[in-house]
């Protein structure tokens, strides 16, 4: 960067976790710009901020400010989610799994495809998520350390913890804007600096425009869990009840066509709302800081800059738009009025690519930007039903007796913490 026409003044606009992590990162990358944190509201659709949850993508972008995952969950900051578990949620109702960290693997050749071989043949295998150390781990109830944990991190702990190190790092929080050579807009939905900017509408690929938050007293342990019902679907989460059927608090799924112009940069839901499923909000605004720091922008706005920003904070959204659009359009579910409408619900062309593509040859193609375990989208479609036309060509070549074989003794394996090949 062109120290002549470096950054003076960040200004970070934002009550919750994001705004305070934003600050915390810049102020940490530029020592000598004066970078002020205004506080704002958190709005009740802020789920970025009243809700964080770091997938193991982004754990990089908090270590580098201090925050290591150990660290967080050594001091009660963060508590381990391994998996997510749907129920009702498959063409034949049959639970399944999604892990936050990658499937075991097995040298004789890539385990959905042999998994794929032995089903096909009507071996009798294990279901897919019992060959993902971190399905197995949270379906027992236990740590393990071998296996990266998503973080889910209380916002109240999170804030003080970064506002400390902001206040050490020399992070002003002021009261009243101030004019910067940068802002960032970290005020969720509100969009409190970038509301006029143009938004693409999410809701036919995530449709969940409704949901209520209660307390509970249910522990899910590592395991976040959801039940798809006739008219949505409802999940427990630590300490959490969510019900996402139509009534609650009003979603408005998409994100801003260019989170960034002029001197203006929108961060998490201010920039992305992705709904709740999943709890993904924070994991994307930690992939868009990361961005932004990569890209630090000087003080006059650059737009090629700008421009290579925007592609790629969009390339990163959309892939997570397709991610959690599978949830709902990936064959599970098809009785009871919500799924029912999704038939008539038009999809983006990516997302129908990608079902194509593993509807014929059982391949997720790995995409720039992504943020989600690529094993994760193999779970989500195998647990829903799918199945592809075509058998690997690998895995052709491994009878599928052996091939039951070797994923049984993988399976026990897991199951007792023996990873061994």
């Amino acid at each position: 960067m062109n120290a002549r026409s470096s950054l003076r003044s960040v200004a970070v606009i934002g009550g919750g976790p994001v705004a305070l992590v934003s600050a915390v990162a810049l102020k940490q990358a530029l020592p000598d710009t004066e970078v002020t944190l205004i506080p704002a509201p958190v709005p009740d659709d802020a789920l970025a901020d009243r809700f964080p949850l770091a997938l193991p993508a982004v754990h990089d972008v908090l270590a580098r400010i201090g925050m290591p995952p150990e660290l967080l969950l050594a001091r009660g900051v963060a508590r381990a989610r391994y998996a997510s578990a749907f129920a009702d949620w498959s063409r034949d109702g049959t639970e399944w799994m999604v892990g936050d960290d990658a499937a075991a693997t097995l040298a004789q050749g890539r385990l959905p495809a042999l998994w794929l071989r032995a089903r096909a043949a009507r071996e009798r295998v294990p279901p897919f998520h019992a060959l993902v150390p971190a399905c197995v781990a949270a379906a027992a109830g236990i740590a393990d350390p071998r296996v990266e944990p998503a973080l889910h991190l209380d916002p109240a702990r999170m804030g003080q913890a970064l506002t400390s190190i902001g206040r050490q790092a020399g992070v002003r929080f002021a009261g009243t804007p101030i004019d910067a050579d940068l802002t960032i807009d970290a005020s969720g939905p509100a969009r409190l600096l970038t509301g006029d900017r143009a938004f693409e509408d999410w809701r036919d690929a995530v449709p969940c425009d409704h949901v209520a938050f209660s307390p509970t007293e249910t522990d899910p342990g590592t395991c976040d869990r959801y039940v798809a019902t006739a008219q949505g679907w409802r999940a427990t989460w630590p300490g959490v009840r969510v019900e996402a059927e139509g009534t609650g608090i009003a979603i408005a799924s998409g994100r801003l066509s260019e989170p960034f112009a002029g001197r203006v940069v929108a961060l998490g839901d201010a920039a992305v709302q992705a709904g709740p499923l999943g709890r993904i909000g924070f994991t994307l605004a930690l992939g868009q800081l990361a961005l932004l720091l990569e890209l630090l922008p000087e003080r006059d706005p650059e737009p090629l800059l700008q421009a290579e920003y925007n592609r790629r904070a969009g390339l990163q959204a959309d892939r997570m738009r397709d991610f959690l659009g599978l949830h709902y359009h990936g064959g599970g579910r098809t009785q009871g009025p919500f799924w029912h409408r999704l038939r008539e619900a038009s999809r983006p062309p990516s997302l129908d690519q990608l079902l194509a593509q593993f509807a014929r040859r059982g391949q997720v193609v790995p995409a720039d930007e992504e943020l989600v375990q690529r094993d994760a989208w193999t779970a989500m479609l195998l647990g829903q039903g799918m199945r592809p036309e075509r058998p690997d060509p690998i895995a052709l070549s491994v009878a599928p007796a052996e091939a039951a074989r070797l994923l049984n003794d993988l399976a026990a394996r897991l199951a007792a913490l023996d990873y061994s090949a």
